[in-house]
């Protein structure tokens, strides 16, 4: 039996490439750089910013400036483009009316996983928002999906785990959680592989939780 749904954030709950795109093109173009495309970006994300803005750059004794800018331009436009998929806040409160516990985990910096968690569910959607913070180590290490069962006190055999990519899928299988590929996000669905389930559509995710 489900009784905690772990959700990955970017690219799973909220469409958010474009606001990344954009901040992080500000801060190339400041270092006299090349700016790159929402398709180069979808590849770029998934590990955090530090690695994002690693794979961004030509040269790494650009990154400090360009991670820096990235971070002022990000606080500032992380909500002019990004939207929640279609259907996820219709699936979040049938999941809440159900009493099942819904928690966040994020590779995007904590501060940011917070304030735009926030910004589009309000602040009582999820028992839990976790992102990349400094004492834990990103995904697929499984310091932060630790962290939330221990919060939450629930057994790994009652967690599903959902995300877009498959680091995604591999933070599921270290954990032991069962694993739900999405295919809405910024990986395409060949590419999608060691999921329990793979769904085109958020509210297939309430057929899985009456199954389990």
């Amino acid at each position: 039996m489900i009784k905690l749904v772990i959700f990955d954030l970017d690219g799973t709950l909220l469409n958010t490439i474009d606001d990344i795109t954009d901040s992080l093109n500000y801060a190339l173009v400041d270092a006299g750089l090349p700016k790159i495309t929402v398709d180069e970006c979808k590849y770029m994300v998934g590990s955090g910013a530090i690695t994002m803005v690693e794979k961004a750059i030509p040269d790494q004794k650009h990154f400090q400036k360009v991670f820096d800018d990235y971070m002022y331009y990000y606080e500032r436009f992380q909500k002019n483009k990004t939207r929640p998929y279609p259907f996820i806040k219709e699936v979040l409160n049938a999941l809440k009316e159900e009493n099942i516990k819904l928690a966040v985990l994020s590779n995007k910096p904590h501060p940011d996983a917070v304030r735009v968690v926030e910004y589009y569910f309000g602040t009582d959607t999820f028992d839990v928002v976790l992102g990349k913070k400094e004492e834990n180590r990103k995904k697929p290490d499984i310091d932060g999906a630790l962290e939330i069962i221990e919060t939450l006190k629930t057994k790994l055999k009652n967690v599903l785990y959902i995300g877009d990519t498959n680091i995604d899928m591999e933070t599921a299988k270290r954990a032991k959680f069962k694993s739900v590929a999405v295919t809405w996000g910024f990986r395409l669905k060949s590419e999608l592989k060691d999921y329990d389930y793979l769904i085109d559509e958020p509210k297939e995710i309430l057929n899985i939780i009456k199954e389990q």
